[in-house]
């Protein structure tokens, strides 16, 4: 698995058919294997029906002459409210992105959470073992479930001869740690010896500049892109101190994690994930030690997510 995955939400609704195959193309040739592809209902603009991110990723990825055996797909799975199974999200969504079968699917309760769908994490290992058995994914993972939750799956796969769960998609970035560093999360983690694909590095991109204010849509929950945009700056001038950009320090700390296996971030031109990429060169220029050091000081987000929650409730409906 490479240390760096990329896709994140609506990556490519925003960019060119002609810079997506670039993007992909660089990223190939940089020793990015791992793509985050998802079939969002939602778009990226408001005025857009659904979004196409899943589709222009497949057109694209075929035009730059990536092979499906050379790089590592990832769908997400919703449960709970509207959504169908997950064999039949998967019957809509691999079609969509041109592949037989996904390498990994990720659970993730939105959608029980918004429609008060209470979610039984004994059904989700179910479904994903018979995924598994069908040959549409080799692995599965979880994104918003608490400490317990995710021992319980583990343990009943585990009692049933069940494939269980091998990685966490967990918020964790230099700002706001509480999740990643969570006590319990970190037993279950070694129990069931799971890793972690660590998102919102960049608080969505307001960590390396953007503004939320100016997007068209919510960018994600407001006291994590308000506690970015309080510190920017300061987190900026750590970077430029270190000869670095404020996306590489922040990717280059979440590398740090110890149960990392990979950063995921999303980036909507080739000069951003040129640079982005340059985070690497600054973990073996710093060490793991250097790097954490460089921002250990920095005000942590008071109102961060706990572990398992989704807008500050409980992600359980």
């Amino acid at each position: 698995m490479s240390a760096l995955s990329i896709g994140s939400y609506h990556t490519y609704d925003r960019m060119r058919h002609e810079d997506i195959v670039e993007f992909l193309t660089t990223a190939r040739n940089a020793g990015v294997t791992w793509f985050d592809v998802g079939h969002y209902t939602s778009a990226a603009r408001p005025d857009d029906p659904v979004s196409e991110t899943d589709m222009r990723f497949a057109a694209a990825r075929d035009a730059a002459g990536i092979a499906r055996e050379d790089y590592f797909h990832t769908e997400k799975l919703w449960y709970g409210g509207p959504r169908p199974s997950f064999r039949d999200q998967l019957a809509e969504s691999l079609p969509r992105a041109r592949v037989d079968a996904a390498d990994c699917v990720i659970y993730n309760p939105d959608t029980a959470y918004y429609f008060q769908t209470a979610v039984d994490m004994k059904d989700i290992v179910r479904q994903m073992a018979g995924l598994v058995e069908a040959g549409l994914t080799r692995y599965w993972g979880i994104n918003h479930a608490t400490p317990a939750e995710i021992d319980e799956a583990c343990a009943y796969a585990h009692q049933e001869g069940m494939p269980l769960p091998s990685v966490l998609q967990l918020p964790y970035s230099a700002i706001a740690r509480k999740m990643g560093e969570d006590g319990e999360l970190a037993e279950v983690m070694e129990r069931w010896d799971l890793v972690i694909q660590t998102t919102n590095v960049l608080a969505v991109g307001v960590l390396a500049g953007r503004r939320a204010a100016s997007s068209e849509r919510p960018l994600g929950p407001s006291g994590m892109t308000r506690h970015a945009e309080e510190v920017r700056d300061a987190f900026a001038a750590r970077a430029e101190a270190l000869g670095a950009t404020a996306a590489q320090l922040a990717i280059a700390f979440a590398l740090t994690h110890p149960r990392t296996a990979s950063v995921l971030f999303g980036a909507s031109s080739v000069e951003q994930l040129k640079a982005n990429l340059g985070a690497l060169d600054l973990v073996n220029r710093l060490g793991t030690e250097g790097v954490r050091a460089a921002v250990a000081d920095l005000p942590q987000n008071p109102d961060e997510l706990r572990v398992g929650e989704i807008d500050g409730q409980p992600a359980v409906g």
